[in-house]
């Protein structure tokens, strides 16, 4: 062998070796990056999930030559690999911890506010569906729910993520305006006793006003809510699956309405996708990662989207519904609403799917 050609395999060696180390360090760098943590949440497109499967109407009928579908967002906590990831992609997005999770709450907080949230919507979707079908429904109001609490402040140490208080020193608060009526009153280094349940049960506690951060009152730190107990003339059971949040609402409401109206079929044939919360008075509210639930819906082959209409301009729900529908080049048309009735009304006008 001439001495050229020995020098150049020893070359080809050597570079051959060195592309191999190099493989070898970037396959540990890409290891090591699913276990540095980040700031930061990820979010992606999830599912586009049948309704009818997952709820049950007492004496309804599930007639759709269509689907009701409920969509989701898939969302966890990004490690670095995420995050580079996120940075790359169309279909992701970075949201900072701080608007996710509150300061000291834990992921099984958040979990238990998701899926308490989860449970009142199911609850004003009932309601709004028996309501538009017919039906008499009672609502009555039950005590300030208990959505979160504040690192640092007194209701921190005592009150859970679920819990409903139902009286401040002896004063009945039915809602979130009566607890902070009765709070205006008093001033910091006041102690106050509150009544609250939990899973059913009552229970006391002391605690001590302070100002609140950001603000001129005095509270004892809590994120209220409304809770309300909604009494349906039938048994309705909804299996959610474990998934949380306000934003299948309106989705529901559809379903529920459908099997309730035994004559017609509201999907005329179509798989119905959409989001938006629900309010007692039907109207349809704000959610967040629309663009996500679009591609879950364009990907599970849905015909029509509903998009909360929740303000005139280029920021609403719709238009950024709208502007992923574009950019992914999908033929399922996008429809605004603000009110379920306006759902209900476009699907009535609409004729019945070819076969």
């Amino acid at each position: 062998m001439s001495e050229d050609r020995l020098n150049s395999n020893q070359k080809r060696a050597k570079g051959t070796k060195g592309v191999s180390w190099m493989l070898a360090l970037a396959s540990v760098a890409l290891g090591l990056s699913f276990f540095i943590p980040t700031n930061y949440y990820i979010t992606r497109p999830g599912s586009a999930i049948e309704l009818a499967p997952m709820i049950e109407v007492e004496g309804g009928k599930k007639d759709e030559a269509g689907s009701f579908m409920l969509t989701t967002v898939r969302m966890g906590e990004a490690n670095l690999a995420w995050y580079v990831y996120a940075k790359v992609s169309p279909d992701a997005e970075l949201m900072q911890k701080e608007l996710v999770v509150s300061q000291g709450e834990s992921n099984e907080d958040f979990v238990r506010r998701e899926q308490a949230v989860m449970d009142n919507s199911q609850k004003l979707a009932e309601a709004v569906a028996f309501r538009l079908a017919g039906y008499d429904v009672k609502v009555e109001k039950q005590g300030v729910w208990v959505m979160g609490t504040i690192e640092g402040l007194p209701a921190k140490k005592v009150l859970k993520i679920g819990d409903v208080i139902t009286s401040v020193d002896g004063v009945p608060t039915p809602e979130a305006k009566d607890l902070l009526q009765v709070l205006s009153k008093k001033k910091a280094g006041d102690s106050v006793s509150i009544t609250y349940t939990r899973d059913g049960q009552e229970a006391k506690t002391m605690l001590t006003l302070v100002p609140l951060p950001e603000s001129k009152s005095v509270g004892i730190g809590v994120r209220p809510d409304n809770k309300q107990n909604i009494v349906i003339p039938k048994k309705v059971n909804i299996a959610s699956n474990g998934i949380g949040g306000p934003s299948a609402g309106l989705m529901m409401t559809l379903e529920i309405l459908d099997q309730l109206k035994t004559d017609t079929d509201l999907t005329k044939g179509y798989n119905v996708a959409g989001t938006g919360t629900i309010s007692l008075d039907g109207t349809v509210g704000r959610i967040g990662g629309i663009n996500h639930k679009v591609v879950a819906a364009d990907k599970a082959g849905a015909d029509i989207f509903f998009a909360p209409q929740d303000t005139p301009g280029a920021d609403s729900n719709y238009q950024e519904a709208l502007a992923t529908a574009k950019r992914i080049g999908t033929k399922m048309k996008v429809v605004p609403v603000k009110t379920v009735n306006d759902a209900v009304a476009y699907l009535n006008e609409q004729p019945k799917k070819p076969s």
